[in-house]
């Protein structure tokens, strides 16, 4: 059950940033009981607390932030690509330390890594490039610091559920 709620963790921290939530969904500040918050509900809650801290620490538009959360759908579909691949990367690792792989495996095993951190940076620098078009260097400095705290949030959010399973 651990193992299932791992990718719905890592799925969320993509999905964050993604779609804009409703207006509805956008008012609601207090978060429903996290014992009875589907993933959808977590997932808007999160959203909305992400938008209302972006729009209060930057004051940004509605059309800014309609294009930042659009730069960020634009870069989800590589992100889940390089995530799945570094969930692999993981697990060949293991594998490789559990069995003792051979000197092949271990040069795979570097090559996919040096690719996968190539891939995550021409990721970063693409994505901020695209931010810098819509917003000051300032501003995106502190979009990205907010993304990481409310990235870090979710992530102690599921450990926290993950420990009480």
């Amino acid at each position: 059950m651990r193992r299932g709620l791992v990718p719905m963790a890592f799925a969320l921290l993509g999905l964050v940033v993604l779609s804009p939530p409703s207006p509805a969904e956008a008012q609601s500040v207090d978060p429903p009981s996290s014992d009875q918050m589907t993933r959808e509900e977590m997932q808007a809650f999160v959203h909305s607390q992400f938008q209302r801290e972006l729009e209060r620490e930057l004051g940004l538009s509605q059309e800014t932030m309609d294009a930042i959360f659009g730069v960020m759908a634009d870069m989800g579909e590589r992100r889940r690509e390089l995530w799945q691949r570094n969930r692999a990367l993981r697990n060949m690792t293991r594998d490789f330390r559990e069995s003792g792989g051979d000197e092949a495996l271990a040069r795979r095993i570097l090559s996919e890594t040096r690719a996968i951190r190539s891939q995550e940076a021409l990721l970063e620098a693409d994505e901020e490039s695209q931010l810098l078009q819509i917003m000051s260097p300032a501003q995106v400095l502190r979009f990205q610091a907010l993304r990481d705290d409310f990235n870090e949030r979710i992530r102690r959010m599921h450990r926290g559920r993950l420990d009480g399973i």
